[in-house]
C-alpha cells in the first residue's frame, strides 16, 4: 500500500512529501495561478497523483468546497456539484491522476414530508449513474467518500452502488466514519468489513468525536491515541481495509502539526507509525 499526503498549497509539496520521503500527493482546492507550477513540480519530482475535487478554488461554488448536493432534491444544486466535478475532470487532463475523490452520498439540504426516502434514493441512484458515466467518459476512476447524516451512508446501499458501477470505488475516511458511527449508531468495523472489497483509497486522520472535529477538524495521527480513550482504532481498521485491497492508496489528510492540547506529540512519530502499520519502508 502506498502512502501519500493531502496538499492544497504549492509549498506543501516540500513540507509534506519531499521532507517525508513520500512520492504521492492528493491535490485539492489550489489557487488557479498555482496550477501550472504544481504540474511542473509533479513532473520534476516524478510524483504520483490523486485529486480531491475540486482541484482549484471556484468562486461560483459554495463554501466549504467539499460540500456535495448529489443527493439533494434541488436539481440546480445537483447540477452545480456535477459541474464542479466536471471542471475537476477537465483540469485533471493535464495531470496523470490515478483517481479523483468526490463526496457522495451526502445529506440533503431540506427536510420535508414530501422528500421521502424513495425520492431521495431515486435521486441518489441517478447521481451515481452520472458519476459512473463521467468516470467512463474521462477514463479516470472516481472514489466516492461519504459523511454527514444521510440514509445512504450504510453498507447495504453503498455496496449496491459500488457493485452496480464498478468504475466507482470507495474512499474510506477513517475518522469521518468514526464520527458518523457515533452519530448514527452503526457498527464502524462492520461497515469497514462490508466496504473492504470496494475500497480504492483511504483517508487517514484521527478524532475522538464531534467535539474534537468542531474544535480541531483533522487531528494528526499518533501511536498514543488509544481507542479506549475514544480515538479511532487505526491499528484494527487498517488491516480490515487492506485485506482485499492491498494496493489501495492511503492519504494522510491533515496539517502536519498538532493542536495545542497535544503540543508534546511529534507528528513525525505518527507518520512513522502509519508506515509501520502499512509495512512501508522509510
Amino acid at each position: 500500500m502506498q502512502l501519500g499526503f493531502h496538499c492544497n498549497r504549492l509549498n506543501h509539496i516540500e513540507e509534506r512529501l519531499v521532507a517525508l520521503g513520500l512520492e504521492r500527493g492528493e491535490f485539492y482546492n489550489f489557487p488557479t495561478d498555482e496550477l501550472g507550477p504544481l504540474q511542473r513540480e509533479i513532473l520534476s519530482l516524478g510524483l504520483q497523483v490523486s485529486i480531491h475535487a475540486p482541484l482549484v478554488r471556484l468562486e461560483w461554488y459554495p463554501d466549504p468546497p467539499t460540500w456535495s448536493f448529489l443527493c439533494d432534491e434541488d436539481k440546480e444544486k445537483r447540477e452545480l456539484t456535477l459541474k464542479m466535478i466536471h471542471d475537476t475532470l477537465e483540469r485533471a487532463k493535464d495531470f496523470e491522476t490515478e483517481h479523483i475523490v468526490v463526496h457522495y452520498p451526502s445529506p440533503p439540504t431540506v427536510s420535508a414530508p414530501w422528500f421521502t426516502y424513495d425520492k431521495q434514493r431515486s435521486i441518489a441512484l441517478d447521481s451515481a449513474d452520472r458519476l459512473a458515466e463521467l468516470s467512463v467518459r474521462y477514463e479516470v476512476p472516481l472514489h466516492v467518500e461519504g459523511f454527514g447524516p444521510s440514509p445512504f451512508l450504510n453498507g447495504e446501499f453503498l455496496t449496491h452502488i459500488l457493485k452496480e458501477y464498478p468504475v466507482l470505488r470507495y474512499c474510506f475516511d477513517v475518522a469521518h466514519l468514526h464520527i458518523a458511527a457515533q452519530r448514527d449508531g452503526f457498527d464502524y468495523f462492520e461497515l469497514a468489513e462490508a466496504l473492504a472489497p470496494c475500497i480504492g483509497s483511504i483517508h487517514l486522520w484521527n478524532t475522538r468525536g464531534w467535539d474534537d472535529y468542531k474544535s480541531y477538524r483533522h487531528i494528526p495521527l499518533h501511536p498514543n491515541q488509544k481507542p479506549e480513550e475514544g480515538w479511532v482504532d487505526i491499528a484494527r481498521v487498517l488491516p480490515i481495509l487492506r485485506r482485499t485491497n492491498p494496493n489501495a492508496t492511503a492519504i494522510l489528510e491533515y496539517a502536519p502539526r498538532f493542536p495545542p492540547e497535544w503540543s508534546d506529540y511529534d507528528y513525525l512519530e505518527g507518520v512513522q507509525w502509519i508506515k509501520e502499520l502499512l509495512k512501508i519502508s522509510s
